[in-house]
């Protein structure tokens, strides 16, 4: 202990010269420190900035791309629409016309059966009453015309529905 008596000036100021370099290496290690993290910041800052745009953009093209989707498909079920009031105008037409000539053949079926019920009045062994042939015929040739127009109907409709959705699925697949 004596020696730290003896000593004490030298040895205080080399604790102060020590402390000193200590407190100026931890002043520029922190200034350092704190000089990256700035910089890494502003990196980072600019980066999720970066990114944000990006994001934006790829949002901006996705929903420009969905509409233009939505336009093409929208577009295919307005054709499709217009096809299937055509394809329903035209099955009105042609049940006006398949009426028109159930008319002539219930009118030809009447007179045959005209025919035949005088033909049968004039023969005392066959009773006059009853359907004849040819107005069966004509109710069977009615019906059956009158099923193939709704059947017809229904496979048009059909038709003009498949090809809408094949038509909006090529546009899908085409925009991809």
């Amino acid at each position: 202990m004596s020696w730290l008596l003896s000593y004490w000036k030298p040895a205080l100021i080399a604790l102060l010269c020590g402390l000193a370099v200590w407190w100026f290496s931890h002043q520029r290690y922190t200034a350092g420190y704190s000089k990256a993290n700035a910089e890494w910041a502003l990196k980072w800052k600019q980066r999720d900035a970066d990114d944000a745009t990006a994001l934006a953009k790829r949002q901006a093209e996705a929903r420009a791309e969905e509409q233009r989707r939505q336009g093409e498909i929208d577009a295919i079920e307005k054709r499709a629409e217009g096809q299937i009031a055509q394809a329903a105008a035209d099955a009105d037409h042609a049940r006006a016309v398949s009426d028109g000539l159930h008319d002539e053949a219930a009118k030809l079926a009447a007179r045959l059966a005209a025919s035949e019920r005088a033909r049968r009045a004039a023969t005392a062994s066959e009773s006059a009453t009853g359907t004849t042939g040819s107005e069966l015929l004509a109710e069977l040739f009615r019906r059956a015309d009158q099923r193939a127009g709704e059947l017809a109907a229904i496979a048009d409709q059909a038709r003009i529905r498949g090809l809408a959705c094949e038509a909006a699925y090529d546009a899908n697949i085409r925009g991809k």
